[in-house]
């Protein structure tokens, strides 16, 4: 089916598909999806964009709120829970049409762009895992890894998202029971990145949507059970030159240089990137030892105890980040990386030395040897090493680290009262339930 473009949007064109509403969808800087909806019958005047209030969705702290939401025509698709209702996905522009500085998909728009002009695109695989829950907020399966059928008991509702998800022309790759339970993942198939962020944040409300009808609560927060496996969004990359020539295989080498310095990009900005992968308290319940969720800042050919894996099973080489959850605003999780990934390159910034080891289980000295040294344990020390990470400021800009920071700050404060009075993990499960 060829591309949609603007002049392809008509009123007749929604009426005869039985369209009666259009959803202009965003995404705030927290990773929150929102939307404004109006009739189709007044498309003409709204096709071009519409105006919100940036001050209310906490893009800007100004009295200069207007911003204008512009949709991206490439994104239309009509929301399977309500076919009556067409959705795009906006990107933000001030009143002169210039780019906002804290819209998540612009931030994103401007590293991809800075790939581009570098001879690169970025393509990503997203890996999302999830939990259901029952009204008491307790497991709604008993299933474990991979499970069949009758244990892995929510098998149906799983595939009813899949469904969904493909009548969105949205890629799926597998989908099964993870190791928790009630816990499952859905792995996507790559794509642009720019999309691929797009798809998460469609995957997020769908799960939402077809959930709820279940009576069952779903929730992407990193570690709602202590005593239980966390929950990740881990993110395969790709880096093509402009041909879509694979940059990070080398015919002789097997993995190139570029894929060798990007890699050193990841490791170099690690700490920093984690305060966008990881920006919950919850987040740093998940990154505990022995629980194939990383610790330590390492790389390795198929090692799931490192930060970064090149997976060994596949001929096409490419680089699995597996810090992140679904707590994060996954436009800004994948343009620190991809930025990050393109320092790397042009800096030609060596990595540590690579590992096939238990990460978890090497000596001080051991990792010493190898380079390797430990991921923040908090939000309280990865928000340090963002705020004092010179690429963080180039990305993201003073407005954006102002605001992001005081949110995150305060996060904080309120976290460390919740814990003096004993309630640390309601506090976790009433501020990140809906992550």
């Amino acid at each position: 089916m060829a591309e949609k473009k603007l002049e392809d949007f008509t009123v007749e064109y929604f009426e005869e598909i039985g369209v009666d509403y259009i959803q202009y969808q965003f995404t705030t800087i927290f990773g929150v999806l929102k939307e404004v909806e109006f009739p189709v019958k007044i498309w003409e005047e709204m096709k071009d964009g519409t105006g919100v209030d940036g001050s209310s969705l906490g893009f800007l702290k100004t009295s200069q709120s207007d911003m204008w939401a512009i949709p991206d025509y490439k994104t239309f698709a009509i929301l399977p829970w309500d076919t009556r209702v067409g959705r795009f996905i906006c990107d933000f522009t001030d009143n002169e049409g210039i780019a906002f500085p804290t819209c998540p998909r612009g931030i994103l728009k401007k590293i991809i762009s800075k790939a581009k002009d570098m001879g690169f695109i970025f393509k990503t695989r997203p890996e999302l895992e999830v939990y259901f829950l029952t009204d008491e907020l307790e497991p709604a399966d008993n299933g474990d890894y991979m499970c069949v059928p009758p244990r892995d008991s929510l098998h149906y509702l799983r595939r009813e998202i899949t469904d969904d998800l493909m009548k969105m022309k949205i890629g799926i790759k597998t989908i099964h029971h993870e190791v928790g339970p009630a816990q499952h993942e859905v792995e996507f198939t790559a794509c642009d990145a720019l999309y691929s962020a797009d798809n998460v944040q469609t995957a997020k409300q769908l799960f939402k949507m077809n959930a709820i009808d279940e009576d069952i609560i779903c929730t992407f927060m990193p570690k709602p059970f202590r005593d239980k496996a966390g929950s990740g969004l881990h993110i395969h990359q790709y880096l093509t030159d402009l041909e879509g020539n694979n940059v990070f295989s080398d015919k002789e080498k097997g993995l190139s240089d570029i894929l060798r310095w990007f890699v050193g990009g990841l490791e170099k900005h690690a700490p920093a990137i984690s305060a966008i992968l990881n920006p919950s308290t919850n987040s740093y319940k998940r990154l505990v030892p022995h629980h194939e969720a990383p610790v330590h800042i390492a790389w390795g050919v198929g090692n799931r105890t490192a930060l970064i894996r090149v997976p060994g099973y596949e001929k096409s080489a490419r680089i699995e980040y597996r810090a992140g959850d679904g707590s994060m605003n996954i436009y800004l999780g994948f343009a620190t990386l991809l930025a990050a990934g393109l320092d790397g390159i042009e800096n030609k910034i060596e990595p540590n030395k690579p590992t096939k080891e238990n990460v978890d289980l090497l000596s001080e000295e051991k990792r010493k040897e190898l380079g390797i040294e430990q991921l923040p344990w908090s939000l309280k020390r990865a928000l340090i090493y963002f705020e004092t990470d010179p690429l963080m400021n180039e990305i993201f800009g003073d407005e954006f680290i102002s605001i992001f920071l005081e949110k995150k700050k305060k996060e904080l404060t309120e976290f460390e009262i919740a814990q003096k009075n004993g309630f640390e993990s309601d506090w976790e499960f009433n501020s990140y339930l809906d992550c």
